[in-house]
């Protein structure tokens, strides 16, 4: 099954159904900039009367294809769920479903906006979505806080790794380099970089700084005893941003 084939099957699916009242593609395939390649998935956003009624039943996305796997999982902006669907097919599709009342919070929602903003195609509609997200115009993404702000979280969730690393709980605090401090780094990195920096790491490589995009890489802890070296390559960066003299003599001590 192609793109195009499953966008039909989606359009007559939900024309079928009394309870879904719009369905629009967003994301890769729909964007005007950095658009879908061979390695893209199928964003799909479906407005329902009932969104937990359908999102419980999983049956209906056999109308698409054999599915693989499939699963549930927060949207990544909007605050709904989404079923995300491997097909035997080869397609990879993204459901998102959202109540029928949520249409005009959903387009002003910042993170939500900046997705429609981007591209988006009206599948089905009952709604008025075509005229809704007509008026949307692009925006370039921006920290949801102040540096200020994003450095005293950064510097307490330095300073709480290296204990954990202290008290032996290596993994605790790798994890939170990972997924906490190295993110933090990014959104410090987006307060200063000029043009469009999309959402969260997407396209990180093309608009972020290129310390900040080595120090992703090489503060990298395959072991417990790498785990220091790591911190202090990613505090070091993070510095060059914004300074703690008394957060930074902490870690250190921490580590030492």
């Amino acid at each position: 099954m192609t793109v195009d084939e499953l966008l039909v099957a989606v359009t007559d699916w939900a024309t079928g159904r009394a309870d879904v009242r719009g369905a629009a593609l967003v994301g890769s395939q729909a964007r005007r900039e950095s658009p879908a390649d061979e390695y893209s998935d199928v964003d799909v956003v479906i407005f329902a009367d009932e969104p937990a009624t359908l999102l419980a039943d999983s049956s209906w996305v056999v109308t698409f294809g054999r599915p693989l796997l499939s699963f549930l999982e927060p949207t990544a902006v909007g605050g709904s769920t989404e079923r995300r669907v491997l097909f035997e097919h080869g397609l990879e599709v993204d459901f998102s479903v959202f109540p029928t009342t949520s249409v005009a919070a959903l387009a002003t929602e910042p993170g939500a906006a900046a997705t429609l903003a981007r591209g988006y195609r009206i599948l089905y509609d009952e709604l008025g979505l075509e005229e809704l997200f007509g008026t949307l115009s692009p925006s370039l993404e921006q920290p949801a806080r102040e540096l200020g702000e994003i450095a005293q979280d950064f510097w307490y969730h330095a300073i709480w790794a290296a204990k954990k690393w202290r008290r032996g709980e290596a993994i605790v605090a790798r994890s939170c380099l990972e997924s906490h401090l190295k993110p933090l780094l990014l959104e410090a990195d987006r307060l200063r970089t000029a043009g469009d920096t999309w959402h969260g790491s997407r396209f990180a490589e093309k608009w972020a700084s290129a310390e900040v995009v080595d120090a992703w890489w090489q503060a990298t802890a395959r072991t417990p005893d790498e785990l220091p070296a790591a911190l202090v390559r990613v505090c070091d960066t993070f510095s060059e941003l914004s300074s703690h003299e008394v957060a930074r003599s902490r870690l250190e001590e921490l580590l030492a």
